[in-house]
């Protein structure tokens, strides 16, 4: 049982990872992930300018769609679909200003929420495990190393455990906006900044785009 295997953790151990322990688990993406060719290794720098102006008349439907083919509906929630491995980003507008959430996209590992954060588990073989505790079951942790990939799990015999420790390096992936050209990163920026709101100002776009996929 979990509670048996936490049991097992020193109470520094059992402090450092108490966010992990509470998160909630995977829910499935209502779009999913998609193949698609590299467009541009994007910067800050590349982007910042265009934000602006460039937030006027974009598409709604299709910056949810991005959303998902881009595959942050795998861990992040927004409004009432997505996954919870990483922040409900609904009110992402509230709390970023456009060049920030840009930035917080690009470089994911520049600030990091200890409630997401990975860690790194040494083991007494010298064997290293990096991810995110998901669950228990007696002295095993079950580990999500991949939060694109919320089934690839690994086992850690707790018993085996040498130390853990909190990563710096966020479990979000660099790139993920790599595969959209301007326009596109351009409506999924107001998507992400319009708090679900169809009738934001930063909309002008209709399309033939169904809200479900």
């Amino acid at each position: 049982m979990k509670s048996d295997a936490v049991a097992t953790l020193s109470p520094k151990d059992q402090a450092q990872l108490q966010a992990i322990l509470d998160a909630r688990p995977a829910a499935p993406a209502p779009i999913a992930g998609k193949p698609r060719t590299l467009v541009k290794k994007w910067k800050l720098d590349d982007l910042a300018p265009q934000l602006a102006e460039g937030l006027k008349n974009r598409d709604f439907d299709r910056g949810r769609r991005l959303f998902g083919e881009a595959n942050c509906f795998t861990c992040h929630r927004f409004t009432t679909e997505g996954g919870a491995q990483g922040p409900d980003l609904t009110g992402a507008g509230g709390r970023f200003n456009p060049r920030d959430l840009l930035e917080s996209i690009i470089t994911p590992s520049k600030e990091v929420s200890d409630q997401y954060q990975a860690i790194v588990i040494e083991q007494n073989d010298g064997k290293v495990v990096t991810g995110r505790i998901v669950n228990y079951n007696n002295d095993t942790m079950i580990v999500m190393t991949n939060m694109l990939d919320p089934n690839g799990l690994v086992n850690v015999n707790a018993k085996n455990v040498a130390s853990i420790e909190k990563s710096n390096t966020s479990m979000m992936p660099e790139g993920l906006l790599d595969t959209l050209d301007q326009d596109e990163v351009l409506d999924l920026m107001a998507y992400l900044l319009s708090r679900g709101e169809r009738s934001s100002t930063m909309f002008g776009v209709k399309t033939a785009e169904a809200k479900s996929p």
